[in-house]
């Protein structure tokens, strides 16, 4: 080697070095920025096809959301024409492009799930069995959509909520134990609003997965003023009576809401609401024993066993 290329040799060996040693750096680093969100994934093959090249490019400018924004319009445009399959892809498609957008999760899930669901069950073209395998089965798919939105945005208590909430609606084949955990999950993110905590403690009830605990939370809960709705009161006194059997059980609920006439009112408007699945442990019973002491007969039009009675009647015509 002459002495007059050892000093070029040398940079391109200074060079080859550092880039050796500055690519598992980058490398490391951008891998750590897109776990914490701060850098957006690449798009995959399958996205580039479906957005189309002038999309691409103006994605590839950094400008997803703009492009995310598109494709969300169009699966508004296929729900209107009820292509639910369309739908579907053009949601998948939209979250891939910004999936740190919580509202894209929330609308292809409400798409996906609620809707494509409903649209199938209430099909009289379809045999009733097949319509009900493709209501569930376009359920089972909006679930996954909501878990993914929700674990791609971890911190975002809707996202959560929104989970919680398809888990637990009574139309969508709920899952109590997983809304349990969704609520919780939000609260967890320490922006949900108090609603949430009762959504969640009735989630708990209705799983039944730790009565104790879920007594002790609403216990908690109802020490402030604003949180003495009707609903927790009635749970407070389903979960009392589950621990233990009220030997009076008038007694007891007069304790609970105050007087016999808003005991009656509240037990009969969540032993009737048939809908909300909660656990009614105890209070068939005391609204017997109020009714009686209302002078409210058996098969008068105002009692709620027999309202009740009629309303789970009509469920069981109508499914």
């Amino acid at each position: 080697m002459t002495s007059r290329f050892r000093p070029i040799l040398i940079a391109l060996g200074v060079i080859i070095a550092a880039g050796a040693l500055r690519m598992p750096m980058e490398q490391a680093m951008t891998r750590d920025f897109r776990r914490q969100g701060l850098l957006e994934e690449e798009l995959d093959i399958d996205v580039k096809e479906k957005i189309g090249q002038n999309s691409m490019v103006v994605a590839l400018a950094g400008v997803r959301t703009l492009v995310s924004s598109f494709t969300s319009l169009q699966m508004t445009e296929n729900f209107t024409k009820t292509l639910w399959n369309k739908v579907e892809d053009n949601a998948e498609t939209t979250v891939r492009l910004s999936p740190r957008t919580p509202y894209y999760w929330d609308i292809g899930g409400w798409h996906v799930g609620y809707n494509a669901a409903s649209a199938y069950r209430s099909d009289s073209k379809l045999p009733k069995l097949r319509a009900e395998a493709e209501a569930r089965r376009w359920v089972e798919k909006g679930r996954r959509f909501f878990e993914r939105g929700a674990h791609n945005n971890p911190g975002s208590w809707r996202a959560w909520v929104a989970l919680g909430n398809f888990c637990s609606n009574p139309s969508f084949f709920p899952d109590d134990r997983k809304a349990s955990e969704a609520y919780n999950k939000a609260i967890e993110t320490g922006g949900a609003p108090p609603s949430i905590y009762r959504y969640c403690l009735l989630a708990e009830a209705r799983a039944g997965q730790d009565p104790e605990k879920t007594l002790a939370e609403v216990r908690e809960l109802l020490k402030v003023p604003e949180n003495r709705v009707p609903t927790l009161l009635c749970l407070n006194y389903v979960l009392e009576a589950q621990k233990s059997r009220p030997e009076d059980p008038v007694a007891a609920a007069i304790a609970n809401f105050g007087s016999e006439t808003k005991a009656l009112r509240n037990l009969g408007a969540y032993f009737t609401n048939v809908s909300g699945r909660l656990p009614n442990d105890g209070v068939e019973t005391a609204i017997r024993l109020l009714e009686g002491r209302a002078g409210i007969a058996p098969d008068s039009p105002q009692s709620f066993i027999l309202q009740r009675e009629k309303l789970i009647e009509e469920r069981r015509f109508t499914r």
